[in-house]
């Protein structure tokens, strides 16, 4: 094993922890794999990164061979490949995993390309690590209702995946203010244990929390009669201000909050 092996691993490791590498190279990748930890680790921590999002996605999956036939479709083929710089196969390869799954498929394929990226913060987790911040959501009775991911790489991005349907149970009630939009924030079971307050089919919005107390509504979606619903939206997230994300509901009723962890190093 040399370091041209590892150099060769690493030139289709995104590919690999995407899915879509396949005949010749992946055997031949899979056989390094085995014998090299370092490499390994490597695409195992790009493998988490996009299964991380990807475990957010509505429960259908592509047909069988999907995103290998989208990445030839692409122009993700050999030839291409040795032609263009990795940097725009990396972006290609996860054009096809985006074709198959929505904007879930773009976000991992822009934390997949940061996280190739060599790093000297070897302590910090995969996602604090990759410029990629994760928190649950949950309701003002601190039930899990869904998970939020924002990237702070360039593009950055938000994307959240929401369940309120799962129990509507909820006791207690109060107020607070937000400091931005100056909507009225109701907690406890006005927000979410009440089906008369439930958004049910309706529109909900996202609003970024920054550490200074303000934050910044960067977008709305619709949840199903169900309460459930996915959004995600490209965006500037400032790893240094941001501190977590809140749900709201039309009326400005907050449905559920997410607190990032602080990253290391700040």
């Amino acid at each position: 094993m040399t370091d041209r092996d590892c150099e060769r691993l690493r030139a289709v490791a995104e590919e690999l922890a995407l899915g879509i590498l396949s005949g010749q190279e992946r055997s031949e990748a899979i056989t390094h794999l085995d014998r090299c930890a370092v490499c390994r680790e490597h695409v195992e921590r790009l493998t988490l990164v996009g299964d991380g999002l990807l475990a957010l996605l509505p429960g259908s999956e592509p047909p069988a061979g999907f995103e290998t036939r989208v990445a030839d479709g692409l122009g993700l083929n050999r030839a291409a490949r040795r032609r263009r710089p990795r940097a725009v196969v990396a972006v290609t390869a996860a054009a096809a995993v985006a074709l198959g799954f929505g904007f879930g498929g773009w976000a991992v394929g822009t934390a997949v390309e940061e996280a190739s990226a060599p790093s000297s913060r070897s302590s910090e987790g995969v996602g604090s690590e990759h410029g990629l911040l994760e928190a649950s959501l949950l309701t003002p009775d601190q039930r899990t209702v869904g998970r939020v991911f924002a990237y702070t790489g360039s593009p950055g991005w938000v994307y959240m995946a929401v369940d309120l349907g799962q129990d509507r149970s909820g006791s207690g009630s109060g107020s607070d203010s937000d400091s931005d939009s100056g909507s009225r924030v109701v907690y406890g079971s006005e927000a979410a244990g009440s089906r008369d307050a439930y958004p049910e089919a309706g529109k909900v919005s996202c609003r970024l929390e920054r550490t200074d107390g303000t934050s910044i509504r960067i977008g709305e979606f619709s949840l199903d009669e169900g309460g459930r619903g996915h959004w995600g939206a490209p965006t500037r997230v400032d790893p240094d201000t941001v501190s977590g994300a809140r749900l709201l509901s039309a009326d400005g009723s907050v449905l559920a909050t997410a607190h990032f962890a602080a990253r290391q190093g700040q």
